[in-house]
């Protein structure tokens, strides 16, 4: 192998090099990308599971409060039929 044959190959590997050298600096450069990405979808799905979790407890409190409103009604319709009952008998 003669001298200008060994500087081409060195030639040709440095080449490679700094090939592998800009492809490991995107790969870095598309990494911090992907992970500033999951960082914000991850706490936009935190958002939204806190928010869901409020609104799964509004809709338990509305539920709870209709259906006291709904005890109410009944026993005041069941006081009335009991009223009704009671001057019909007399």
């Amino acid at each position: 192998m003669d001298e200008a044959s060994i500087f081409q190959e060195f030639d040709r590997l440095e080449s490679k090099i700094n090939g592998l050298i800009q492809q490991c600096e995107t790969l870095k450069r598309q990494n911090a990308q992907l992970e500033a990405s999951n960082s914000s979808l991850a706490e936009e799905l935190l958002q939204k599971s806190e928010a869901e979790q409020k609104l799964v407890e509004e809709r338990n409190l509305v539920r709870s409060r209709i259906d006291g409103l709904l005890a109410r009604v009944n026993e005041s319709i069941g006081t009335e039929q009991e009223q009704e009952e009671e001057y019909n008998i007399e």
